[in-house]
């Protein structure tokens, strides 16, 4: 009986110790049938089961697609990864008792951690992988952004943007990543294109679209003289352009050019015009000052700010010049005519012979010079300056009554020097340019004419 005591107390004091011993081991070590994140790390101290961990991340690989047909293999281990469960590792260990690991035989403890929540790679490493398996853009198409162009058929549309093939490396990175972390063994990457900047909804293009429409159809006519111009949409596209920030703009040298033949068409100035005389019937007159013309400077930017307010405009151009507003031509019916060849100066005042007298145009080397000019001024007195290239001297010569009609010089006054007027005196005492006119008779004229009276000299 006492032996059979002594050998119940002699296992219960095996038991005790080897308990005992029990609790000393796994006081540094995890209990058995314990997992960590799928990994059995039962028995393993810390730094056992953190290189089992890690080990069973680095062994992993993924596969690469696109278009759900395979691209490459990426190795995990070849991503430099960092696995970080160090905290949540030791947390897992100091929750487990030690003084209970002999039930853990009968019991298992599962750690339920998504490794790839605490795993970062290296993105430089990511990118040598995705260069090694041919993930380059080199051979890769391009997005293209939408587009406003322009073709004589069409017009301006809108040119839509097309979806390339190439990679936007951070999406690329980004959706590897995700799958890694997800535990996934495949990561497809036709979601990772370089999408295009601007499309056919974006908002600028939309606007863009909206002010070419407005100026496209507005309509802009200009009335020269009573003729209608009637400035239409291809006219109106072929000037239109958008610089660098997208506004709209209008080419002004093109509508400057446009201008210009419509001055060709009606303007006045600086053309020859055929005229009837009173003695020799219908003369051609040379160009001279008077005449109006499109001011083509002032009218250009008048059109552009037409254009850009794409608002229906009806109006006349800005003109330069005298004798736009005269009914017919820019002579009208009150004018002087000076007629060299005869040595007559007339003046028709509403269409009616209001004076006529003799003068004395320029001698040979000094001529008067023929053309349609008009009064620009009047002075009474005056003094007349310039050079005699006869006497090759300069002179100051008082007049009476000065009223001159060109830019050089010319105009009409008195010459009380000249004893005759009219006839051949001119060949042998002309002026140097100007007519002279009997004091008495320009005494006439001056009270009667008015600035900006046409004057027409012309030889026949």
């Amino acid at each position: 009986m006492k032996k059979g005591i002594i050998a119940v107390l002699a296992v219960v004091l095996v038991l005790v110790v080897g308990y005992g011993a029990g609790i000393g081991y796994f006081a540094e070590r995890f209990q058995p049938n314990t997992t960590f994140a799928g990994v059995d790390i039962s028995n393993k101290n810390l730094e056992e089961a953190t290189t089992d961990i890690k080990s069973t991340i680095g062994e992993k690989s993924i596969t690469i697609t696109e278009n759900g047909n395979e691209v490459g293999t990426i190795n995990i281990a070849d991503l430099n990864p960092e696995i970080n469960v160090d905290d949540i590792l030791a947390n897992a260990y100091n929750s487990q008792n030690p003084n209970l690991w002999a039930t853990s035989f009968f019991n298992s403890e599962t750690f339920d951690v998504n490794l790839n929540d605490y795993t970062q790679i290296q993105v430089t490493a990511l990118n040598d992988a995705l260069q090694e398996i041919g993930l380059s853009n080199a051979d890769r198409t391009p997005s293209t952004d939408a587009s406003i162009e322009y073709t004589e058929v069409d017009g301006y549309y809108i040119e839509e943007s097309v979806q390339g093939n190439q990679l936007d490396n951070d999406k690329v990175n980004e959706i590897i990543l995700n799958s890694i972390a997800n535990g996934e063994e495949t990561a497809e990457i036709n979601q990772a294109y370089i999408e295009p900047a601007v499309t056919s909804d974006n908002e600028e293009i939309q606007t863009i679209m909206t002010q070419i429409e407005d100026a496209t159809n507005m309509t802009l006519t200009l009335t020269i003289k009573g003729n209608q111009e009637v400035i239409n949409q291809e006219q109106i596209m072929q000037w239109m352009g958008f610089d660098e920030q997208n506004q709209m703009t209008f080419d002004y040298d093109a509508i400057y050019e446009y201008l210009g033949t419509l001055n060709d068409k009606y303007a006045t100035y600086n053309k020859p015009r055929e005229f009837q005389s009173t003695m020799q019937g219908t003369v051609t007159v040379d160009a001279g000052t008077l005449g109006w013309s499109i001011d083509r400077e002032s009218e250009t930017e008048q059109i552009i700010a037409d254009l850009q307010a794409g608002v229906d405009v009806s109006r006349e151009p800005v003109i330069v010049g005298s004798g736009y507003n005269t009914e017919g031509n820019d002579i009208g019916d009150t004018y002087v005519e000076i007629d060299i060849d005869n040595q007559v100066m007339l003046y028709y005042q509403n269409g009616e012979l209001a004076f006529q007298s003799d003068i004395v145009t320029g001698q040979v080397g000094t001529d008067t010079v023929p053309g349609a000019y008009s009064i620009w001024d009047k002075q009474s007195p005056s003094e007349l300056t310039g050079y005699n290239p006869r006497t090759e001297s300069d002179y100051v010569q008082p007049v009476q009554y000065w009223l001159p009609f060109d830019d050089t010089g010319q105009g009409i006054h008195d010459a009380n020097w000249q004893s005759n007027f009219g006839g051949d005196t001119y060949q042998v005492s002309g002026s140097l340019g100007c007519i002279n006119t009997p004091p008495e008779k320009m005494a006439e004229l001056y009270n009667m004419i008015e600035v900006g009276t046409p004057v027409i000299v012309f030889q026949a």
